[in-house]
């Protein structure tokens, strides 16, 4: 039905919540329509021509209901009436029929118009009209109680049959209208988990998984101190003059290649990519997980950061060939997250801004380690010592290159 009424109602795919309900009500009308004209025919084939008046009226006013909504697209007229007939029609029917044993307690229908206008309006006018239905109630059980046993039209097996089909015409239109809502609520479930995976994805994009978990749990993440881990500092030499004689199109993807493989050797070597600036990559070996090898990862890192840019221009995903220079110190530092909004998972102490110096006094091609980094990997990968060099605000500093 749904597809029928989408069609020849011209619906647009894009459902809306209004579009939604307006779909739902011209079911609703349809199928009480249908039921309706089954209720008329039945009461036809057992004669009982007083009733068939009533309920075929409904009917056949629902049809040209529907097609006038069709042509003019005026809902709330649509809607106002339809639930109008509804509170009134079924109590007129009963009354007129002769009380509940005649009509079949054909004025529990009227509880139709109630939750229709819960679920199509408001839930003020929901209570006006669940309010005209205990009123009827009171009215037609006050007329029925002043029939006297020979006042009845119908024999005890009719009654049992005109009962049996205003239940079962009622309550399936009332299932069918809570099916739909449950579908709906469904619908809206999976919709908003999918939003969570999704949000959750993004997160962990920008904070550690731990992090995350904790964001999530505690609504804050606390900052911690780390006693020793390796901050990886690289810049692409050359980059930021070349970018000059590049389109803005072209600099952002150039740098996205660079930094989505730098991305995916993080991820190998189980460290913590921190932020990008500009054409600087900056990163950290040994948090939010503490590691005991958190020296040789960032090693085993850097070395092959430097095959992927001489693999990314061999491949031809770049103009010019480029050079990283890279600097690693190991040390203590703080991390946590910052902001309100746009927070960030950052690093703070000297040991990030001595990786700092140690990129800025390396050399194209070449990874320049601290002292205290050579200590930690000596014993893995042969050294070249610089001896010591001035960096500013620290001081003199012991620097080694990494041989390939």
């Amino acid at each position: 039905m749904s597809d029928f009424i989408k069609t020849v109602f011209k619906f647009p795919d894009e459902i809306t919540e209004d579009i939604r309900k307006e779909r739902l009500l011209l079911e609703m009308v349809l199928l009480s329509t249908s039921t309706a004209f089954i209720y008329s025919g039945i009461m036809l084939m057992l004669g009982y021509y007083e009733i068939v008046y009533i309920a075929g009226s409904y009917g056949v006013f629902s049809v040209f209901n529907v097609i006038f909504y069709q042509q003019t697209k005026r809902y709330k007229f649509f809607k106002s009436s339809q639930l109008f007939l509804l509170a009134i029609l079924p109590i007129i029917n009963q009354i007129y029929a002769g009380g509940y044993t005649d009509s079949g307690g054909n004025i529990i229908a009227t509880l139709l118009a109630a939750i229709g206008a819960l679920l199509f309006d408001s839930i003020k006018l929901g209570r006006i009209f669940y309010a005209v239905f205990i009123i009827g109630l009171i009215a037609v059980t006050a007329y029925e109680l002043n029939i006297t046993e020979e006042g009845y039209n119908v024999s005890r097996q009719v009654s049992v049959i005109l009962f049996s089909i205003t239940i079962l015409c009622v309550l399936s239109t009332i299932y069918f209208v809570f099916e739909k809502f449950v579908q709906k609520i469904d619908q809206a479930q999976k919709e908003l988990t999918t939003e969570k995976e999704k949000a959750d994805a993004l997160l962990l994009n920008i904070l550690p998984p731990s992090i995350s978990e904790e964001l999530k749990n505690a609504g804050e993440a606390k900052a911690r101190g780390y006693a020793s881990a390796s901050v990886i500092f690289a810049d692409i030499v050359g980059f930021s003059k070349a970018s000059k004689y590049l389109t803005p199109g072209e600099l952002v993807l150039q740098l996205d290649t660079y930094f989505r493989a730098f991305d995916d050797i993080m991820e190998k070597y189980g460290i913590e990519k921190i932020k990008t600036l500009g054409d600087a990559y900056l990163a950290v070996s040994g948090i939010p997980e503490e590691s005991f090898t958190h020296a040789e990862s960032a090693i085993k890192a850097v070395l092959e950061m430097q095959k992927a840019v001489n693999k990314i221009y061999n491949e031809g995903k770049v103009r010019q060939p480029f050079e990283l220079r890279i600097g690693v110190h190991s040390g203590p530092l703080i991390a946590g997250v910052v902001g309100k909004k746009k927070f960030t998972y950052d690093i703070w102490g000297e040991t990030v801004n001595i990786a700092a110096r140690m990129e800025q006094h390396g050399e194209p091609g070449q990874i320049n380690i601290s002292e205290s980094t050579y200590n930690l990997i000596q014993h893995k990968y042969k050294c070249t010592p610089r001896g010591k060099i001035s960096a500013k605000n620290v001081g003199e500093l012991e620097m080694y290159f990494v041989e390939r």
